[in-house]
């Protein structure tokens, strides 16, 4: 399918958000299929574009992420609060050093030391928050989704393997990304990674894109199906590892995608 220019509705199309297999790429006119037509609609309102005058529909707008680092902060007290901050950046690198000489001479610990402060001081990293979001309840539900998930899955992909053999048919999914965070976006790529049959092809932070190569897109409404269960994934990581901003921002997306069905059973 295609995506419009948020800027100028009704143009002609922009970048794909799935790729299908040679000669069956998705159309953007009046003999598109069902199916196609969908997709379209799904695209618009993951980007949040204006509604379909054919259809009548207003898409849920997903507001932009914001970053999890912070800015270098000024000042002395400030300044003061970000050394100390930075002092386990500096013993990670020690680290490093010292199990890369392979040594534990006070000349090589020293040595390390003096290595992560030169580092931090001229490629100084971005801070994170002190609190890293963490709850546990909602880990457990993740690491339960991803057992099914994994079981499903490879059902599923064994299904299409024996059926269909070299002609099995895939296609490029893209999904709204619901997080800036890097350490919850790495959580979803290893989490999509253990879904048989799927893995994250690529992460368009500056479009809050996320692209998910998937096997299995034989079946009328497959593209959905892979929509609702990435999406859904999404949501138990940031339910899992996000911000609150995060999570709302998830739960819209999972609404704009599955058209409001089965965003409220994610919400409990």
């Amino acid at each position: 399918m295609t995506a419009r220019d948020p800027d100028r509705p009704g143009t002609g199309p922009a970048d794909p958000d799935v790729e299908g297999p040679a000669g069956t790429g998705g159309t953007d006119g009046v003999g598109a299929s069902p199916e196609a037509r969908r997709d379209q609609e799904m695209g618009a309102a993951e980007a949040g574009d204006a509604p379909d005058p054919d259809h009548g529909r207003t898409p849920a707008r997903v507001p932009p992420p914001v970053p999890d680092t912070e800015a270098e902060p000024l000042g002395g007290s400030a300044r003061g609060g970000s050394v100390r901050r930075r002092i386990p950046q500096v013993l990670a690198l020690a680290l490093v050093w010292v199990l890369l000489w392979g040594s534990l001479a006070p000349a090589t610990i020293v040595g390390g030391v003096l290595v992560g402060i030169v580092v931090t001081a001229v490629f100084p990293l971005p801070l994170l928050p002190e609190r890293l979001p963490f709850r546990p309840w909602q880990v457990l539900r993740l690491l339960a989704f991803l057992a099914v998930d994994l079981v499903v899955s490879g059902v599923r992909v064994s299904m299409v393997t024996l059926r269909h053999g070299p002609r099995a048919r895939s296609g490029i999914v893209g999904l709204p990304l619901c997080t800036a965070s890097d350490r919850t976006a790495t959580v979803i790529v290893a989490a999509c990674a253990l879904s048989p049959g799927s893995f994250t092809l690529q992460i368009d932070r500056a479009r809050g894109r996320w692209y998910v190569y998937a096997l299995g897109l034989h079946r009328p409404g497959a593209v959905e199906r892979v929509r609702r269960d990435m999406m859904r994934l999404q949501r138990r990581v940031v339910d899992a590892v996000g911000s609150d901003a995060d999570r709302a921002r998830c739960a819209g997306a999972l609404a704009a995608v599955t058209g409001g069905a089965g965003g409220g059973r994610e919400d409990r």
